[in-house]
């Protein structure tokens, strides 16, 4: 009986759990473009702007103090955003994401503790102007689905990772890494991928080569 009561207990905790997620996403459905089922953002705590150029998927889970930016004007320009997340993502504290092009986070994908995401960056070359003041360059990323992003890393404009990729910690990430690769370092390069003529994962060449 005993066993059964705190089964019946768990059950309903469960349900509860389940009705203020669904309460909570209903709430935040109208303010972004595209809010899944039984998604869960960790609000107050997080700052996310232009909810409308968010489109985020189904059992998602964005945890404490994220910052989420798409950037609409900047300087002299004006920009349209999106940030898609997919469904079944996991990101977790302190993520800062900045927008003003496109990103793309695939389904699956679980991004660890102060992890950045981000399709901007500032120039520099023009000693005269405030790199913060100086019109900003914006170029896409997309990271594939089922990818596990390391704590402490940065993922930078123009970056595309594959499906199953897997970013060491404190990485600086930028450019094109294919499917099933482990990348790691400042900058980043692969060191090891996956093999299909033998099944298993290979150490490559920082160019991502096998090593034989």
């Amino acid at each position: 009986m005993r066993k059964s009561g705190l089964n019946l207990i768990d059950r309903l905790r469960g349900r509860i759990c389940v009705i203020k997620i669904r309460l909570i996403g209903y709430a935040q459905k109208t303010r972004y473009r595209h809010f899944g089922e039984l998604t869960y953002i960790d609000t107050p705590s997080c700052k996310i702007v232009n909810r409308n150029h968010i489109a985020i998927g189904n059992y998602t889970i964005v945890g404490k103090f994220a910052r989420i930016e798409p950037i609409l004007n900047y300087g002299n320009k004006a920009f349209d955003p999106l940030i898609e997340i997919g469904n079944n993502v996991w990101i977790n504290q302190n993520f800062h994401c900045t927008c003003a092009g496109h990103v793309k986070i695939g389904d699956g994908t679980s991004i660890t503790a102060n992890c950045g995401v981000f399709d901007i960056n500032h120039p520099y070359e023009d000693i005269n102007i405030n790199p913060t003041k100086a019109n900003i360059l914006v170029a896409p990323v997309e990271i594939g689905q089922d990818c596990l992003i390391g704590m402490n890393s940065v993922i930078m404009p123009g970056t595309t990772l594959g499906r199953h990729c897997i970013v060491g910690a404190n990485s600086v990430v930028k450019g094109n890494f294919p499917d099933y690769s482990v990348l790691a370092g400042s900058p980043a390069k692969i060191i090891k991928k996956y093999d299909p003529s033998c099944g298993k994962w290979m150490k490559t060449n920082p160019d991502g080569s096998f090593i034989r």
